[in-house]
């Protein structure tokens, strides 16, 4: 799969983040159908404070001066998800370190894409790809870091003793407390094993 052409009709985070405030728009002006609005409306202020409070670490930052970067980033997202306002802030930030180009397309407008990219059988976002200048995919990171994904299982192992909402308030614990170092981390690592 060509996944440069993904590259090209995406937008930059800056694009992305208009966008997502017209589609909110066009949310409340239609009365809410979806009952989304307050979706968009929380992700956009997460995106918001996440963008002006993150700092990569200094070991990070002496990492990353260490770290390839022939390759894109690849981000399949959408406005109202919450996983996607706590990540694409902080993988903007690594993009602009790393000076990578980061492109960012909307999952249900690109749904072929995404059927390649489902984590245990659902089109969970965000997923962020590396992406080789030939086009192919080098690595993929998403829908959240580990620890997430860890509470995710404890909570679809066990409904009935961990619940949906105590995983809720955990995840956002997890994210506000962890300050995105384990996302960074984590597509490092990915970065450090799959790009030369």
């Amino acid at each position: 799969m060509d996944l440069l052409n993904y590259i090209n009709k995406g937008l930059t985070y800056e694009n992305y983040i208009v966008r997502v405030e017209d589609e909110l728009e066009a949310e409340i002006e239609i009365d809410d159908p979806k009952e989304i609005v307050q979706y968009y409306a929380l992700g956009l202020q997460r995106m918001n404070r996440v963008f002006k409070t993150f700092n990569l670490t200094p070991v990070q930052e002496a990492r990353i001066k260490n770290t390839a970067n022939n390759f894109k980033f690849l981000i399949i997202t959408e406005g109202w998800c919450g996983d996607a306002s706590q990540i694409l802030p902080v993988v903007e930030k690594l993009a602009v370190a790393l000076n990578v180009e980061a492109s960012y397309i909307f999952r249900d407008e690109n749904l072929e894409l995404m059927e390649n990219y489902k984590t245990n059988g659902a089109i969970s976002i965000p997923i962020i790809i590396g992406v080789a200048e030939d086009g192919s995919e080098l690595f993929r990171f998403g829908p959240r870091p580990q620890y997430g994904m860890d509470l995710l299982h404890r909570f679809k192992n066990n409904p009935d003793i961990y619940s949906k909402e105590e995983f809720h308030e955990d995840l956002q614990k997890y994210y506000n407390n962890n300050k995105g170092v384990d996302i960074v981390n984590e597509i490092l690592d990915l970065i450090d094993e799959n790009v030369q």
